[in-house]
């Protein structure tokens, strides 16, 4: 027996009025009563009636882009790219942020909470390999970072050891030979893991050695990176002749603790980060970045969900991998 509006209400303790107001998005909603009709929902298996009728007519316009959060500049970049691509195929696309919290992002993956939309976008942080069994086959997703499911889920990744390889080749080309990974986290996550294996690479490949000292741990924030440079300072550790920092957050902090305590870049310390966001630009000196090229990461991951939506297939191969620059400016030079 289908499950109706009125199962959704007695399970969420709400109206059935309650109910409607979510499903058409009405303002006034209090978050936590949202929230909980959003679950029972989701609890129950609950398919709105516009959702169950054709293909055509169930369509809502609607798309989710799903992110960690908002505090990296990376994803906010990317949020503005996809909306850009997705209002040019007629779609509005929702935010939704997970905290990089594993339980949020397989609710995503399957679907459970995401009876509103044609289908989602999502920087997956948490999720692992096999996580593609669990995936809505009628729910069209397509994943952008570095975590590949296996199955047949779209996914549209980033050279993260590439990268991570040419941001040491160019240091050690300037003539550094200390070199401090900055925001060292091998297990956090795949993106820190690849691009510790890119620097470690590069390292080996110089023929130098990873210094224990210089593998610092630190969340990726400024806040976090100013903090740690300030504190590898006080403790009197060994300093280096270059910092390569996870992303450029990390790196501006970073530069902001460097340059309180009268440490001069690049002249005594190369500083390169990742992302190439706006404020690498306008850094003083200006911050040397890794590039990926997010506006292919957007067109990529819109086109490939468009086609799942409509069932009109491109050709286009189910993973892809979008370049990058390294844009040397006056922090490494």
């Amino acid at each position: 027996m289908a499950v109706s509006m009125h199962d959704v209400a007695r399970a969420a303790g709400v109206s059935q009025r309650t109910v409607s107001n979510v499903l058409n998005d009405y303002e006034y909603v209090r978050p936590e009563t949202r929230q909980r009709v959003l679950d029972a929902m989701a609890a129950l298996g609950y398919v709105p009636n516009a959702a169950a009728r054709s293909l055509r007519s169930a369509r809502t316009g609607l798309i989710a882009l799903v992110v960690p959060d908002f505090r990296a500049r990376m994803f906010a970049d990317l949020a503005g790219m996809v909306v850009r691509e997705a209002e040019a195929l007629g779609y509005t696309v929702l935010i939704e942020l997970t905290g990089q919290e594993r339980e949020r992002e397989l609710k995503v993956l399957t679907g459970g909470r995401n009876q509103l939309t044609d289908g989602a976008i999502m920087m997956a942080m948490s999720l692992r390999p096999d996580d593609g069994a669990r995936c809505r086959a009628d729910y069209p997703i397509v994943l952008v970072g570095d975590q590949a499911l296996e199955g047949q889920v779209p996914h549209v990744g980033m050279p993260n050891r590439e990268a991570s390889l040419a941001a040491v080749r160019h240091l050690v080309g300037t003539g550094r030979r200390r070199l401090m990974l900055l925001g060292y986290a091998p297990r956090v996550h795949l993106t820190g893991r690849l691009r510790l294996r890119g620097f470690l690479e590069g390292l080996e490949e110089a023929g130098l050695t990873a210094d224990e000292e210089l593998l610092v741990e630190a969340g990726w924030t400024r806040a976090d990176g100013q903090r740690a440079i300030e504190e590898h300072l006080d403790a009197g550790r060994p300093m280096p002749d270059a910092i390569f920092a996870m992303n450029d957050s990390l790196a501006l902090g970073a530069l902001r603790a460097l340059h309180d305590r009268g440490v001069r870049v690049p002249q005594e310390v190369a500083l390169v980060g990742f992302d190439d966001v706006e404020e690498a630009r306008y850094s003083t000196p200006s911050l040397t970045s890794v590039s990926p090229n997010v506006e292919a990461l957007a067109r990529n991951a819109v086109a490939m969900l468009h086609e799942q939506i409509t069932g009109k297939p491109s050709g286009r191969e189910p993973h892809i991998t979008v370049d990058f620059q390294l844009k040397v400016r006056e922090s490494s030079q």
